[in-house]
């Protein structure tokens, strides 16, 4: 009996110290930062250009980079931090390819190493924006990483035929002053506008953010052109001064949560005529204090996958549902100006049906009730039918009430049927669809690989006194060639499409432009 009472004690004692040692939490005792350049190993031919190179550009700073991750030494060992740190580094245009993994593992530590890879953060473009008779070039500097510090400055200049030039400067500072705040501030010019705006946000910007904060303004004097049947009816000048801010809260796990937003918003609003453009009666000047509350539900997952819309850099896929809802009242908190609610509703649901097969779908509902209601569905498919070839469908319909004279859906080339005018279809009722296999080839040249599509198109806009119908809806076939920049920020596509119409008149058109012409995420 003392035998068996002394063996239970040790047992007892042995289950004791192994349950104290299994559910004791790991610590993270080191983070190691592995940056690479633009070209890590020079093996292509030849070699001097690659070398010159890495020698223009300057490497991210480390300091960037630990700001973004979300985890440092001495913090609890979480495995899901470290992926959703990998996708905060890839998301980033001036990076490439991104691993975060556990180098060392102890009994009680790990040591962690992050690798990120350069994407050349210098763009020097030249712009030819061309379809269905609407012609825009220019060029543009574009610098993503200026100094190696993340921030982003951006200077265009363009040139519609007809009408004349215009010039975009923007500046983006991710981590204003190495915190979580972002600015963003810019500024346009030319024929039918000019903007300015700035904006300051603390963002939610990790899935365990409890808070989020921000505000901005957009001083705004525009020229609006309506258009039917491809040519301009009536023009107006827009004049608009803007303020907001808000603050949100976000409740729940990590995956499942439930954000809360309260707002406020200035807005002045002006119209004028413009002798001898002005055919249609004016919108209604207005001066909008408003109160808005705003609530979502989200439920997230994640996936990585490869040539969806990009050729070589990894995807990250957001799956799940994103819902929303925002309910404002204007003439609050002061009882001046226009008197209204506002309603914004929408609802987004991704996911992945097989494991080469994805489908997103996307209602939105907005309105004033007295005005401007706009009803619009999203649905996207896509299947990967073998390792360079991606079959992708898209959807998309607009159906707007009682919109305000500004207001109409354009589809055209230059919108998404291509073959067909710019423009050239207006009204309040809009559908497109597109389908397109798309070949990512295994050839590079330098650094830009080769694919192609093939794809049908279809749409059309009907007028507020038009009845939907099926049978107007034009047609048209077409082949494209595709560009892959694989070292440039985003890793951006360049697309060429040549289009031919199969009705409303027939004739051929070429659409030149950046990125597919639709896209998942």
């Amino acid at each position: 009996m003392r035998v068996g009472y002394f063996g239970v004690v040790c047992w007892l004692a042995w289950a004791c110290s192994a349950a104290s040692g299994y559910g004791q939490e790991k610590r993270i005792r080191d983070v190691v930062i592995v940056r690479q350049d633009v070209f890590p190993d020079v093996t292509g031919k030849p070699r001097f250009l690659y070398e010159w190179a890495n020698g223009l550009h300057i490497v991210t700073r480390e300091t960037v980079i630990r700001r973004e991750l979300l985890f440092k030494p001495g913090d609890a060992y979480d495995p899901d931090l470290l992926e959703e740190s990998e996708r905060k580094l890839r998301a980033l245009p001036y990076l490439g390819e991104v691993r975060i993994e556990v180098e060392r593992e102890g009994a009680d530590f790990v040591d962690v190493r992050v690798t990120t890879q350069d994407q050349w953060s210098t763009l020097l473009s030249w712009i030819l924006n061309t379809g269905g008779g609407r012609t825009i070039f220019g060029g543009s500097v574009e610098e993503f990483n200026f100094l190696g510090l993340g921030k982003r400055i951006f200077v265009q200049l363009t040139h519609e035929v007809s009408e004349g030039p215009t010039l975009t400067l923007r500046y983006n500072d991710p981590q204003l002053l190495f915190s979580r705040w972002t600015a963003q501030a810019g500024f346009v010019s030319g024929p039918f506008i000019k903007n300015l705006t700035a904006q300051l946000v603390r963002p939610f910007y990790s899935l365990d953010t409890r808070w989020a904060f921000g505000l901005g303004g957009n001083v705004r004097d525009e020229i609006l052109r309506l258009f039917e049947d491809g040519q301009e009816a009536s023009r107006l000048r827009f004049e608009n001064v803007g303020f907001e801010t808000f603050g949100a809260r976000a409740f729940g796990t990590r995956y499942q949560k439930a954000k809360l937003q309260l707002s406020y918003r200035f807005q002045k609003r002006d119209f004028e005529t413009i002798e001898g453009g002005t055919t249609t009666e004016l919108p209604n000047d207005e001066l909008i204090h408003a109160l808005a509350v705003s609530g979502s539900l989200e439920f997230l997952g994640f996936v990585k996958e490869r040539q969806i819309d990009r050729f070589v850099k990894t995807e990250d896929i957001t799956l799940g549902s994103v819902t929303t809802l925002r309910l404002g009242r204007t003439g609050m908190p002061f009882p001046v100006g226009v008197r209204r609610f506002e309603l914004n509703f929408t609802s987004r649901h991704t996911y992945r049906l097989w494991q080469r097969q994805y489908l997103l779908f996307l209602l939105g509902f907005r309105t004033l009730f007295e005005r401007d209601t706009i009803w619009s569905f999203r649905l996207r498919y896509y299947n990967r039918l073998s390792r360079r070839q991606t079959l992708a469908f898209n959807l998309e319909f607009d159906y707007g009430h009682n919109l305000e004279r500004s207001r109409q859906f354009l589809l055209g080339g230059d919108s998404g049927l291509r073959g067909y005018p710019a423009r050239g279809f207006s009204g309040n009722k809009r559908l497109l669809l597109n389908l397109e296999d798309r070949l990512f080839s295994h050839v590079t040249l330098l650094t830009v690989a080769l694919g192609g599509v093939v794809f049908v198109d279809a749409g059309h806009v009907w007028r507020e006194h038009e009845p939907f119908n099926l049978r107007d809806l034009k047609f048209s076939v077409g082949v494209g060639l595709r560009l892959g920049y694989t070292k440039s920020p985003n890793s951006r596509v360049g697309r060429f499409d040549f289009a031919w119409r199969l009705n409303g008149g027939g004739g051929f058109g070429v659409s030149i432009g950046v990125d597919q012409q639709f896209s998942l995420n």
